[in-house]
Formats: structure tokens, C-alpha cells, sequence
């Protein structure tokens, strides 16, 4: 036991010299052999598993807890870097972040509420902050960084709320309830310099200043929900940081995009040629005065005109890579999986036909439904702080009726004709049946509601019903 630690020790001394996770990517780029079976690969180094033989797989590091289920914070800033570098460089990382906020938000989220009142508020504050972009941002670093940081602006005075998104990586401590890691009590953002807000008189903005030694070095805290809230994706019950959807792909996005680069270099050398000129029965000054006089290649289209002293022949590179087109489409296929998309979606179709794309599809759009539906909750959330903060300043009654509904774009793109016929069928068969006293009102609700793929509670349709039927009812009033 005690050589095992010393030997575990050599192996953790010798990979913090190599720099963690960059020097891991160094390590590969100078040998390829680096991420051998033997030597582990990078996605174990981020979590820590420990380098070296197969019976050292299963030591960790000694800074690893093994109850934390989040990176520790220098591998999680690594990963933003990556990430944020993936989506600005890599092709494929950028169209699956965008593909993602396309198909969960399509031309935009709209509101409505009944009351006028609530309306209006909503609606000021959906126009102040921009919210038909921001809700674009929002998804976009949702899927980005796995979680975002939402900060509330308060009018004291008139109670309107503007929000902003903090970057996650100066978000470094999240303190939680001891009994309870779920229920954050407030966040830690990191020491950034000047970032306090006083007026400038030159610019007629805003002018950040702190007075020395306050925050620049010590950083500040946010009270968990009435400063900030966040929302993070990808984790486990137990972790109090979000995932990228990018994380389980980053090797793999970087191994096609290599796979590429060097496909380019080979086809571009497989293009390349040189000249081969054979002199028979030259002597060296023969040979010198040829060189001189074709120091400048024919030009193409050009005719050579020599006798049979002397021949000319193209010379090409002997490069055999003819075969590597499935190599590529291995490491596609990879990502693919991780990025929860068909193939084609990832611009290559040749590998399958419509009824397979068709089946293929329908994980897929449960995925951004799933995703539609956070979204939802991450909007509500917001709009419910500005509807409280709108009745604290006294503009909404304490009895007003707050409800409202966002309205996504549909995600699922059935054939409406067929969906049409459908639903016309499935009602005329839930008459009959309603009309056999084979089912109730309750009951033919529910099938058909779920049949449209729409989240209404049948009760509160009822009472809506009821009411309306009362007021329909009712006699009109007398004129006096």
C-alpha cells in the first residue's frame, strides 16, 4: 500500500506539472498516443480519475470529494473557456447550440393575460428589457454554459424590474441550505475591479467606482432569489452546477475538427506536382543551362517542344486516403449522439431516407420540448417577480387575478390537415360514446386535451365553462 501511494503521488505531482486539463491538450496535440488506453483521456482527467496503468483507474486526486458531483473550479472554468471557444470556432458546436434555441423558441414566446391591468404591466416590462431578444440569450447560454445567473433590478419607487444575465464563471461559491442542496441561500461573485455605479460626469453615463479595498478584492455576495436566482440544466440532484450540452461532445468536436483540417492538408498535397526533366547523355553543364533556362514551371496550357534526348513527367504525391470517409463520419456520428440530434440534422443525409429521418426525429423533438418547457418555467419565474413587485409598489390589488399564459411555438410539425382530421374523428367518436353514457364530460375532456398535446387542467375548464353559462343566463340589467 504504501508504494501504491507513492506512485499515486508521483502520477498527481507529474500531472499538475503538465497544467491539468491544458496540458492534457497540449499533450495530445505533440502525441497522439497521449490518450492511449493505458494513459486515460481527457474527459477522465477533468473528473478527476488518476493517470497511469489500468490499476490506478480507480484513485482520484486527493482535492476530490467523493459526495461533490461538480468539477472542481479551475477544470469548470476550463470548461467555460472550451465551450465558449467550441461556439465561436467550431462550426458543429455552433449549430448545435443554435438549433436548439431554433427549435425550442422558432419566431418568438408571446403573452397574454386576462386582466388589462396585469397586461400592462407585463407588457412594460417585456418592451423595457427587450424580452423578445433576451429570451434568444437566455436559451443560448442555457445550452451554452448549462446554467444561468439572473439578476434583479428593483424600482424602489414604482416597483418595475429590470433583469440581466451574470456570466457564470464569476459566479465561484454557491452557499445552500446544510439540509437542503437544492434550496441556494445566496452567491459568490468573484473580485471583477470597478464594478459599483455612480454617474459620470464626462460621458453622461455610468461610471464604475469602488471605494479601495471594498470589493476589487473580496468579491460580493447575492441573496439567493431576491438578487439573484439561477437555473441550471444537465446535473444531478446532488450538484449545485449546470453542464453544458456541450461538455460530454468537447473532445470529440475537437477530434472531427482536426480529422477535417488534416483531410484539407492531404487533398491539397494530393493536388500537388513537380516536374521530373531527364537529360540523357547531359554532362553537368548541360544540366546547369536547362536548370537556368526552366527556372520558371511551364505555365498550363503550355506545349514542350524537345527531342528524344529529353522527357518530361508529372510527379505526384502517392497519398492512398480514399478510404477515411467512414472514419469521419465515426466522429459525427459521436457527437450526434451526444448532442441528442439525428444525423441528419448535422448535414448529412446520404446514410438513411424520409421514413427513417421521420422516426429518428421523434427523440429529438421530445428533447427541445423538454427544453421548451424549462424555458417556460425559467419566464414564469421572472414574470411572477415582476407581477409581485408591480402589487408591493401598489399598481396591481392584492385580489387581482394574475394569471397569464406564455405561448411557445409548436415544436412538433405534423401535417395540420392530417392533425385536423384527426382531432374532427376523435371528437365525433367521443359524442358517441358520451351519448351511449360510456364516458363522462370529464373523462371525453381529458382524452381529447391530451390528444392535442395541451397542458389544461379539466376542472378549472369546467368552472370556466360554468361560469360562462352563467352569464350567458343571467338577465340583462334594468335601466332605472
Amino acid at each position: 500500500m504504501e508504494q501504491k501511494q507513492q506512485i499515486s503521488w508521483f502520477g498527481r505531482i507529474r500531472q499538475a506539472v503538465s497544467g491539468g486539463v491544458r496540458g492534457a491538450r497540449i499533450s495530445e496535440q505533440m502525441n497522439p498516443g497521449f490518450f492511449s488506453s493505458t494513459a486515460g483521456v481527457e474527459e477522465e482527467r477533468r473528473w478527476g480519475y488518476a493517470s497511469g496503468t489500468e490499476e490506478d483507474y480507480y484513485w482520484r486526486r486527493l482535492s476530490d470529494n467523493f459526495y461533490l458531483k461538480d468539477l472542481v473550479p479551475s477544470a469548470y472554468l476550463e470548461m467555460h473557456n472550451q465551450v465558449y471557444e467550441a461556439y465561436h470556432a467550431n462550426p458543429l458546436a455552433f449549430a448545435i447550440i443554435e438549433m436548439t434555441t431554433s427549435f425550442v423558441l422558432g419566431r418568438g414566446v408571446k403573452l397574454d393575460a386576462s386582466n388589462k391591468r396585469v397586461k400592462k404591466v407585463l407588457d412594460e416590462f417585456w418592451q423595457a428589457n427587450s424580452m423578445d431578444e433576451r429570451v434568444y440569450t437566455i436559451c443560448n447560454e442555457l445550452a451554452l454554459y448549462g446554467e444561468i445567473f439572473v439578476r434583479y433590478f428593483v424600482n424602489r419607487f414604482d416597483g418595475s424590474v429590470k433583469v440581466r444575465l451574470t456570466d457564470p464563471s464569476l459566479i465561484d461559491q454557491i452557499e445552500t441550505d446544510p439540509e437542503d442542496i437544492e434550496t441556494p441561500l445566496r452567491f459568490h461573485r468573484r473580485p471583477v475591479g470597478e464594478s459599483a455605479s455612480a454617474p459620470s460626469s464626462t460621458t453622461g453615463g455610468l461610471k464604475l467606482i469602488f471605494r479601495p479595498g471594498e470589493r476589487e478584492t473580496e468579491g460580493e455576495w447575492f441573496e439567493a432569489d431576491s438578487q439573484m436566482q439561477q437555473f441550471a440544466i444537465n446535473k444531478v440532484s446532488n450538484a449545485k452546477r449546470g453542464n453544458s450540452d456541450l461538455a460530454t461532445m468537447l473532445p470529440w468536436l475537437r477530434r472531427y475538427k482536426d480529422w477535417l483540417t488534416d483531410r484539407v492538408r492531404i487533398n491539397k498535397y494530393k493536388g500537388a506536382f513537380i516536374w521530373d526533366v531527364t537529360l540523357r547523355g547531359a554532362d553537368r553543364k548541360t544540366i546547369d543551362t536547362k536548370r537556368m533556362e526552366y527556372s520558371t514551371p511551364p505555365q498550363p496550357g503550355s506545349v514542350l517542344l524537345h527531342n528524344e534526348a529529353e522527357s518530361w513527367q508529372a510527379v505526384q504525391p502517392a497519398i492512398n486516403a480514399n478510404d477515411a470517409k467512414e472514419d469521419g463520419r465515426a466522429l459525427k456520428l459521436m457527437i450526434a449522439v451526444g448532442a441528442g440530434l439525428p444525423e441528419h440534422y448535422l448535414a448529412d443525409s446520404s446514410n438513411g431516407n424520409r421514413a427513417t429521418a421521420a422516426e429518428m426525429g421523434m427523440p429529438t423533438l421530445l428533447k427541445f420540448q423538454r427544453r421548451q418547457r424549462y424555458m417556460k418555467y425559467i419566464l414564469r419565474c421572472i414574470l411572477d417577480r415582476v407581477l409581485a413587485e408591480a402589487q408591493g409598489a401598489g399598481r396591481l390589488g392584492e385580489n387581482v387575478n394574475l394569471s397569464y399564459d406564455l405561448i411557445f411555438p409548436e415544436i412538433d410539425l405534423d401535417d395540420n390537415k392530417q392533425l385536423a382530421g384527426a382531432a374532427n374523428a376523435l371528437t365525433q367518436a367521443l359524442t358517441a360514446a358520451k351519448a351511449q353514457g360510456w364516458l363522462s364530460d370529464e373523462t371525453a375532456m381529458r382524452l381529447l386535451f391530451k390528444f392535442a398535446g395541451e397542458d389544461i387542467s379539466v376542472h378549472d375548464e369546467l368552472a370556466r365553462i360554468r361560469g360562462e353559462q352563467a352569464s350567458c343566463q343571467a338577465p340583462p340589467p334594468q335601466d332605472a
